[in-house]
């Protein structure tokens, strides 16, 4: 790709990356600017899950000053495109993309689309939208499992989605529990309704991750998240600046 000179005239050829993050909802933009190479991959990609966390429709990617190293560092915006689709179901988009830009991405297979604004970006892609989702902070305590249950009962009925109740329940009690049981202070749920699924997360301020084990019949704990994932059609842990993000996906007729 060619070097590109950035706002104002000043030569971002040299300039660090800098990630400045919005999150949001329905939409979240993350403004880019500064000279993407494979070091500074990684701040990219932190910035735009920090901003997934919140999960939105859209992310934005402001990218009118952002210079692309060389071609083999394209390939993260496939990364970033996938990770979004595969939870919480957001799709990434440019504004102000520069020809270059686009022409190297569409090499290697992506198709992103590119706004002119984020203004024009965040108003195409979520005026008129019917949003189905519930997000609500979790008192860290005993009694975040039950208020948690009401919630998603509430969204299920208002939803008519009440065919996936039970197992939604079991999970979204699993996911409370353990992160009532390793969070310090945060824990929020968050319930939604995308392409064909019911959407549980829960979001808590440690960054250690779940992992399933085989429990023992001593074993107090260890069974849950068996239990999740033979419940559900998928489910995965996303990390975030503070903390981490544990969702789960039930199947439903609902579109």
């Amino acid at each position: 790709m060619n070097q590109r000179t950035g706002m104002g005239g000043t030569d971002t050829r040299d300039r660090a990356l800098a990630c400045a993050a919005e999150p949001g909802y329905p939409a979240a933009v993350v403004h880019v600017a500064g000279r993407l190479d494979r070091d500074s991959a990684s701040e990219l990609q932190a910035c735009v899950r920090d901003c997934l966390a919140a999960e939105p429709d859209v992310v934005v990617l402001d990218v009118a000053d952002l210079t692309v190293a060389a071609d083999e560092c394209v390939p993260v915006f496939a990364v970033l495109s996938g990770q979004a689709m595969t939870w919480p179901g957001s799709t990434v988009v440019f504004a102000c993309a520069p020809p270059d830009l686009l022409a190297a991405v569409r090499r290697t297979g992506l198709d992103i689309a590119s706004y002119p604004s984020v203004e024009a970006a965040c108003d195409r892609l979520t005026a008129g939208r019917s949003r189905y989702r519930l997000r609500e902070a979790l008192p860290a305590s005993p009694v975040a499992a039950p208020v948690a249950r009401r919630l998603l009962g509430r969204a299920c009925r208002s939803w008519s989605v009440q065919e996936v109740l039970e197992p939604a329940e079991l999970i979204t009690t699993e996911l409370v529990a353990n992160a009532v049981r390793h969070a310090g202070n945060r824990v929020v749920l968050t319930v939604s309704l995308r392409h064909g699924h019911l959407q549980i997360s829960v979001g808590d301020d440690s960054p250690a991750p779940p992992r399933p084990h085989e429990a023992t019949v001593a074993d107090e704990h260890g069974r849950g998240l068996l239990m999740v994932e033979a419940l559900c059609d998928d489910w995965g842990t996303t990390c975030v600046r503070g903390g981490k993000v544990v969702w789960a996906k039930v199947a439903t007729v609902a579109t």
